[in-house]
């Protein structure tokens, strides 16, 4: 921020601030270039370099370590009345935005528990075990377990469809690949 700050009091504006962003990415793209010696010779602005002032050019760029990826514990959910199942669409916003999935909860549940927190209204007449499943992505890690629930009647609040349905007409993300393999 305090270099945000410092920077808005000499940096032009308009036409002038594009070509000098571009400019800055040139030198960081042909001369300040990073994995290798920079070519402080032919640097058009090395007087105005500190770096190459007080010899620490190889200290440059720091790269930032790396975030560690957050894990997070889930419980999947799916939810069976007859030979079709249920799905739910993503919210808006957010990891997997607008994709549909199996209704899930946070925290590794029992099948009870899971059905609660999801809020399924219909009687649950049968749940089994279904195993577990880890999904990456680049920032976060699932640990999911699962269980295949056999309801009375269908929720009018999600989506139900066959499995073969579900494989081709519905955007299921491959976090769910495991417990879109069980489907029957």
């Amino acid at each position: 921020k305090s270099v945000r700050e410092e920077l808005r009091k000499i940096y032009p504006s308009g036409q002038d601030a594009a070509m000098l962003t571009q400019a800055l990415m040139e030198l960081g793209e042909t001369v300040c270039v990073p994995n290798t010696v920079p070519k402080c010779d032919i640097c058009p602005v090395r007087e105005h370099c500190l770096a190459h002032r007080t010899g620490t050019t190889d200290d440059y760029p720091v790269k930032s370590g790396k975030k560690e990826r957050r894990i997070e514990a889930r419980t999947v959910l799916l939810l069976r009345c007859g030979n079709r199942y249920a799905l739910r669409k993503r919210p808006s916003g957010g990891l997997l935005a607008e994709m549909w999935e199996f209704p899930n909860a946070d925290g590794h549940l029992s099948a009870e528990e899971a059905v609660e927190k999801c809020g399924f209204s219909a009687e649950i007449t049968d749940s089994r075990p279904l195993g577990t499943a880890k999904h990456i992505f680049s920032h976060v890690e699932w640990h999911m377990i699962g269980y295949e629930v056999t309801a009375a009647g269908e929720d009018a609040a999600l989506t139900w469809a066959d499995a073969e349905t579900i494989r081709q007409m519905y955007a299921v993300p491959s976090a769910f690949r495991y417990f879109t393999g069980l489907l029957k």
